[in-house]
């Protein structure tokens, strides 16, 4: 039980610092097309991303970082020894990152079809 309070309040904690410190603030969300995450997936499945549909795509990056956070956090805690902690954490991130941006990809490429923008 524990651990799932523990999951929950980091996952909404993260979003909510994504919410307050990127999307409500016009000037940092002018230069989130050029983050590590929007460049990815421009890179690898050829996401065009234009300024109608910009929240759109940061919410849902936003949502997707926030369970890669809350769900290595909740993995993590069910460790006692650092090293096994440690070495957990990494692959269980690794693994999250590539499974949920892969998903993320997949989804806004089939959006956006034949058109040029998503």
């Amino acid at each position: 039980m524990r651990e799932l309070i523990l999951y929950l309040v980091t996952f909404i904690i993260a979003y909510l610092f994504y919410i307050v410190f990127v999307l409500c603030r016009k000037n940092v969300l002018k230069k989130f097309p050029n983050g590590k995450e929007i460049t990815y997936l421009k890179y690898k499945y050829d996401i065009k991303v234009n300024d109608k549909n910009l929240k759109k795509v940061a919410n849902t990056i936003f949502l997707a970082n926030s369970f890669i956070l809350a769900t290595t956090v909740y993995v993590v805690c069910l460790f006692d020894n650092f090293f096994i902690e440690l070495i957990v954490g990494i692959l269980t991130l690794v693994i999250l990152i590539l499974g949920v941006y892969h998903l993320i990809g997949t989804y806004y490429k089939k959006k956006q079809g034949g058109k040029k923008n998503v």
